[in-house]
């Protein structure tokens, strides 16, 4: 690029000096023609695209913080950090002492209820003996003991902390001996087969951006080529604090190979369109009256001169924008050369290939 806005820059000092006839002894009064080197490219429809980059974080929909269901002091951890679980796995154990004790006198207080109930039961609806009240309150009371039961059975179960997906457990939050209440943090466990990306898209995208389409994905730490992604989400509100809308997108490749929290960046398609004449900024220049390019014509000798023509500008990417009105299929864009040029000035075309461009 360097040796090319070399020869650029030597082709526009240079000039040609053309004049009639090849005596040496010209005369005075014969005409001194300026003429510039320039290089053209022959315009064609081609498709154009437009794309935004975004910058995301892996994450997995099974990312969570097992906490505890009752209280009680960790007996003991049944697997270590980094190991993987099944689900249902046990992961630790919370000290059920209390909870075993409270299981037996429930069990015989629920008995005695119950025997007192259908005792009253029986003589009430077969002998006619005793009040409708006793005989509900001895019911309702073997219902009530029967209920705290099924429920310490619960509580003791939950002794047992496991995991509820298969996952690796990622991190202990407390240590063997210390105590534990309900909704006490113990284990963050990372599922293992469900990863994701997920990323803010500017507001200005929102109606360029749909579930389904197709992103590239990279990453700083790795050395493999870009991934391809698919939307499999795309939000429907805006963040109010940085005005961009939530996408996610389904981590190609085995998860193995990532991490939690790791950075990737994201490039998403923004516009797509076929059959336009694209240029690239540089060969567009402002002027008074709106946006120029040069074209290789000829004057009404003959003669090759550059023609200034107006065109009107559309999308445009990186250094690459779409022409829409001005041009046409098959002209002779001045690329090299043109900005040394004026209406009229006269051009000499050389080809950019050419072994003796910068010698002339």
């Amino acid at each position: 690029m360097k040796n090319k806005l070399l020869i650029t820059a030597l082709l526009a000092a240079t000039t040609l000096w053309a004049c009639s006839g090849s005596d040496s002894s010209q005369s005075e009064g014969e005409e001194l023609v300026k003429k510039v080197n320039v290089v053209t490219q022959t315009l064609r429809p081609q498709s154009f695209s437009s794309y935004v980059r975004v910058v995301g974080t892996v994450e997995t929909s099974n990312d969570i913080m097992i906490s505890a269901e009752v209280s009680g002091k960790v007996v003991s951890y049944r697997v270590d950090e980094g190991d993987f679980v099944k689900k249902g796995q046990t992961i630790l154990k919370i000290d059920d002492a209390k909870l075993k004790q409270e299981k037996a006198r429930l069990e015989a207080v629920t008995a005695q209820a119950k025997e007192n109930f259908e005792r009253l039961k029986k003589i009430y609806e077969e002998d006619g003996i005793g009040s409708e009240i006793d005989y509900l309150n001895a019911k309702y009371s073997y219902e009530q003991s029967k209920s705290a039961l099924e429920s310490i059975k619960v509580d003791l179960a939950n002794t047992n902390v496991t995991a509820p997906f298969n996952g690796k457990v990622e991190s202990k939050a407390v240590n063997v001996g210390e105590m534990v209440a309900p909704g006490t943090p113990v284990v963050r466990l990372i599922g293992s087969d469900d990863y994701k990306i997920t990323s803010g898209v500017p507001a200005r995208y929102s109606d360029a951006v749909s579930v389904g389409d197709s992103v590239d994905v990279w990453f700083d730490t790795q050395v493999s080529d870009t991934l391809k992604g698919t939307i499999k989400f795309v939000g429907t509100s805006i963040n109010a604090q940085n005005r961009t809308f939530a996408i996610e997108v389904d981590l190609p490749g085995a998860a193995n190979k990532y991490k939690v929290d790791m950075i990737a960046n994201l490039r998403l398609q923004t516009y797509q369109r076929n059959d336009v004449l694209v240029v690239s900024e540089e060969f567009v220049y402002s002027k008074d009256h709106g946006y120029v390019v040069y074209l290789a014509g000829t004057d009404e000798d003959g003669h090759e001169v550059a023609e200034e023509v107006p065109v009107v500008l559309g999308l445009s990417y990186k250094t690459e924008v779409i022409v829409e009105e001005g041009l046409s299929a098959g002209d002779k864009l001045i690329t090299i050369g043109s900005a040394f040029l004026d209406e009229g000035t006269r051009i000499e075309v050389k080809d950019e290939s050419s072994s003796n461009l910068a010698s002339k």
